[in-house]
């Protein structure tokens, strides 16, 4: 973000400079009129666009979406910019006509060593015929502290312009009407090659139809390259190397106008595919759309759900089946004799058993992390025409699996769901694509009129405790309503959670980047609700809709909702709540004080000693209710000995036990149902899990076991059912686990 407080220096800096120049030598000259956009280098990521850059400042500041977002000190700094610019331009006429409700568009570039920067064009219009400004601006800037050089770059002049108080460095050119920024100098260079020919981007075809599609009277557009926004979006999801490659090679151009109403954002516009592609996108394109259905099961915490839908399943497939191919680096097959090869290994029909029972819907599905998952645990969910047609289908194929395979895997029961084992390698993947790659020999259950697929039993056991509790979207109330402001019948649709996207990001975030993403953790989980839906017009072009909805209490209601729903994340984050409750500015000495639950409050929140600066001996925490929470023995403000959470319940039963040394937790650290039943049981040394584990159900049976060393998951990790059956074993090194 510092580069957006960059941005508006620039822009700041830019009028700033320009005012001596006019203000003393007003003088018209006849130039060409030049087109921003023939400004634009060709390898934009993507570029913003708005006709009145005054207006669309003004809609945004005002709107209660960016009010919360100043809170955020990144997002602060941007705001003061913009201010002492507004403030700066309405104060002064000269600059009010060079200025306001001008055109800008701003474009993203890569750059070296995964950065990125930005080109600032701003359209001055007639006002671009003042001459001479920029032989004024030595003495200008240099009055506000910063140092300016002069360079020549194919026969035009750079202004090259330091800040004394640091190392900033920006980059102006003004060639006629076009008034241009940037903090990297190859991006401004760049722009003035691209000028000296015709626009690339906006002589794309691909850019013509999409640019077409949208309205020219919204305050806001905004258009993606596609060729580079897959590297960009690589700069953060490292891991997604493969769907990025396919995004790249599919995709060609988005564009969207942009709408925004106090806390709701309104993208809508359309994506156009590359013509030489062919892909399952493009095959989406030819078919006619189907309704959304999987979200009467999906949990109500889920943090992505994917929808792939379609009137009728057997039009994709016979496209599919006649002109697909599947590609590596060595061959490329039919999907038919694919399809082919597959019913002969087993001696099955694959349409007849597996595809002729498909219904309208296919839809990939992640939930939030827990202690036991994976970064690419996903359960994969297809809606049916018939599900007993389906049972019977799958009971064929996986009876046949099991009679050409050694591997045995007993069928288990989980509150009254059979949990069976599909032991086919690479089956979603070779029908599927890439995105359902992860899908190996998955467990499966059938639910109403859906089959439940997923890579990790663990996450098949948490989806039938959300439906068995009713904490499904079917009785989402917020979710149905944000549902209905998208099409019934699509072809893909996207929805996502902010809070739980951001504890995805976070639990499987390198070490590196954890402390980044936690400091935005309450912006990033203001954006509630975000979905996207591409809806087929004609082959290779979907009309698409985006809306992103901003709640700044988001966070703090998806964390109320995880309590209430008794998640099954350790306790261990509570010990740090209440170590981080701040000590009183005033207290007695060795005596015991009091901290409240606010000023106004009778409300005890802790108490406990403090001696000279730091807590000593028995420490006790409150709920807010009364109720007791937690207990800590301190010793010169470390905790040591016995700590103790308690379930916020009048009889103050046991939560979370661990033992405290040196301010870290070893040894054994339990955790309680609020039945009295275990939880887990952990080994802990120097603060992090080393040694034995072991999870459970409320029932008292075990659930997992497993080991860790270092913080890591080792060895092999088993899971069972509640009855006590082994239902997988997992082998693992250092986190990763073995194949």
């Amino acid at each position: 973000m510092k580069k957006a407080t960059k941005i508006f220096l620039i822009s700041l800096t830019a009028i700033i400079i320009t005012v001596g120049a006019v203000a003393t030598y007003f003088y018209f000259k006849t130039s060409p009129k030049r087109d921003i956009w023939n400004y634009v280098p060709n390898d934009a990521v993507y570029i913003i666009e708005t006709d009145n850059l005054t207006k669309g400042w003004n809609k945004l500041s005002d709107s209660k979406m960016w009010k919360h977002l100043i809170s955020d000190p990144l997002f602060n700094s941007i705001q003061e910019s913009a201010l002492m610019l507004d403030s700066l331009i309405k104060d002064n006429e000269t600059l009010d006509m060079l200025f306001k409700n001008r055109p800008l568009l701003i474009s993203c570039h890569l750059l070296p060593k995964k950065d990125f920067d930005f080109l600032f064009l701003v359209d001055l219009k007639q006002a671009g015929k003042f001459a001479f400004i920029k032989n004024y601006i030595g003495g200008i800037v240099s009055f506000y502290g910063y140092d300016m050089g002069r360079e020549k770059f194919e026969d035009t002049e750079l202004l090259i312009i330091s800040d004394k108080s640091s190392d900033d460095v920006f980059y102006i050119s003004i060639i006629d009407n076009v008034f241009m920024v940037s903090y990297n100098k190859n991006i401004v260079q760049n722009a003035i090659i691209n000028a000296q020919k015709q626009s690339y981007i906006e002589n794309d075809k691909n850019f013509k139809i999409v640019s077409a599609t949208i309205n020219d009277n919204k305050l806001f557009r905004i258009y993606a390259n596609y060729d580079f926004l897959s590297t960009y979006i690589g700069y953060y999801l490292s891991d997604s190397q493969d769907l990025l490659s396919e995004l790249k090679r599919i995709f060609a151009w988005s564009a969207f106008d942009i709408e925004l109403d106090d806390e709701i954002l309104h993208f809508k516009g359309s994506t156009i595919l590359k013509d030489s592609a062919r892909s399952y996108i493009e095959m989406l394109s030819r078919i006619e759309k189907g309704p959304i259905e999987a979200y009467k099961i999906i949990p109500s915490d889920f943090a992505l759900y994917l929808s792939i839908s379609f009137a009728d399943y057997m039009d994709l497939f016979t496209n599919l089946k006649n002109e697909f191919k599947f590609s590596d680096a060595s061959n490329s097959e039919s999907y038919e004799k694919t399809l082919k090869r597959v019913e002969k290994m087993f001696n099955i029909n694959l349409e007849e058993d597996f595809f002729s029972w498909i219904g309208t819907e296919i839809a990939l599905l992640k939930l939030p992390p827990t202690p036991n998952s994976r970064e690419y645990d996903i359960l994969t969910i297809i809606h049916t025409k018939d599900i007993e047609k389906a049972i019977n289908g799958l009971n064929k194929i996986t009876n046949k699996i099991k009679n050409r395979t050694p591997i045995k895997i007993k069928e288990n029961e989980y509150k009254n769901f059979k949990i069976y084992y599909f032991g086919l390698n690479g089956f979603f993947r070779m029908f599927f694509g890439k995105m359902f790659a992860k899908l190996e020999k998955p467990y499966y259950i059938f639910m109403e009129e859906f089959v439940v697929f997923s890579n990790s039993p663990s996450c098949l056991l948490d989806m039938i405790d959300a439906y068995e509790k009713g904490r499904i979207l079917e009785n989402n109330s917020e979710f149905k309503t944000f549902l209905k402001q998208f099409d019934d019948e699509a072809n893909i649709s996207i929805f996502m959670q902010g809070p739980k996207i951001y504890s995805h990001l976070y639990y499987y975030a390198k070490p590196e980047q954890k402390n980044n993403i936690k400091q935005s953790r309450e912006i990033l989980s203001s954006f509630q609700n975000i979905g996207f839906q591409l809806v087929s017009k004609k082959q290779n072009l979907f009309e698409n809709k985006l809306i992103v909805v901003h709640n700044a209490d988001a966070l703090y209601e998806s964390e109320l909702e995880d309590i209430e729903n008794s998640a099954e994340d350790l306790y261990i984050a509570e010990f740090d709540s209440l170590l981080e409750i701040e000590k009183p500015e005033k207290y007695e000495d060795g005596k015991t004080c009091k901290i409240y639950w606010d000023e106004d409050s009778t409300q005890i929140k802790a108490e406990g000693r403090i001696i000279k600066d730091k807590r000593e001996g028995m420490w006790r925490y409150y709920y807010e209710n009364g109720n007791i929470w937690g207990s800590l023995m301190f010793e010169k403000d470390e905790p040591t000995g016995k700590g103790t959470l308690y379930h916020d319940k009048k009889e103050s039963t046991s939560k979370a036990q661990a033992t405290f040394e040196d301010g870290k937790i070893e040894g054994t650290y339990l955790e309680f149902y609020t039945n009295n039943e275990p939880k887990s049981n952990i080994k802990f040394k120097d603060g992090e899990p080393n040694g034995e584990a072991k999870f459970f159900y409320d029932s008292g049976n075990i659930k997992i076991e497993g080991e860790y060393k270092d913080g890591m998951k080792k060895g092999k990790w088993k899971h069972y059912t509640e009855t006590g059956d082994l239902m997988n074993k997992e082998k693992w090194k250092k986190d990763i686990q073995k194949k």
